[in-house]
């Protein structure tokens, strides 16, 4: 909040309405307000004094380790830089053994039934350790299964043909006349319809 607005609201307390009034008049008064622009403009100028700073203390970084590179003998240069290869091997080993189990867990989630997106996802899940998206996603894939199921069960039963359209065809259904009476016969026999 404002000073300004911060000090109005705290003469409220001690003061009249009409009071108030003229406080507020002569505090927005003094200061105008600034543009959505101008506030913008600001945090522009602000980004760019962050930029140069980032800058410079980067290359004030750069500079000192040459200077310390400067100041090491041959030797320990040498196991400074394979040290940092070493680094950057084992790096790319770790990323390399982590990609490879994510493709060995993603083929193991497709032979249980998972669609190739929810394999990755349960794979890369199990990969990195996060056991709450891990259960959601199985969570997720048996209620889709069960869903399938139960939907296959309802198709599979057959349904019982007692009222008076039941042995009718699509085409005798749609030949009735009456919307009404061609309702109910579509009731009747709505898997010729689905």
């Amino acid at each position: 909040m404002d000073e300004n607005t911060t000090n109005v609201a705290q003469e409220t307390s001690e003061v009249s309405k009409p009071e108030i009034k003229a406080a507020v008049e002569t505090k927005t008064d003094n200061k105008p307000t600034t543009t959505v622009e101008e506030q913008m403009q600001q945090l522009m100028v602000e980004n760019a004094k962050l930029k140069r700073a980032m800058d410079k203390a980067s290359s004030e970084a750069a500079d000192y380790k040459k200077k310390y590179n400067a100041t090491l003998s041959e030797k320990e240069q040498a196991d400074m830089a394979k040290a940092e290869e070493q680094a950057k091997r084992d790096e790319r080993l770790a990323e390399l053994e982590r990609e490879n189990s994510i493709h060995k867990f993603t083929e193991s989630y497709l032979d249980l039934g998972y669609d190739k997106e929810s394999a990755i996802a349960a794979a890369t899940a199990q990969v990195d350790n996060d056991v709450d998206t891990l259960f959601k996603l199985q969570k997720k894939i048996l209620d889709e299964k069960i869903q399938a199921k139960e939907q296959e069960l309802i198709k599979s039963i057959p349904r019982a043909k007692t009222g008076v359209y039941s042995s009718m065809t699509r085409e005798q259904i749609m030949a009735i006349t009456d919307r009404e009476e061609r309702r109910k016969a579509i009731a009747e026999n709505i898997e010729l319809f689905s």
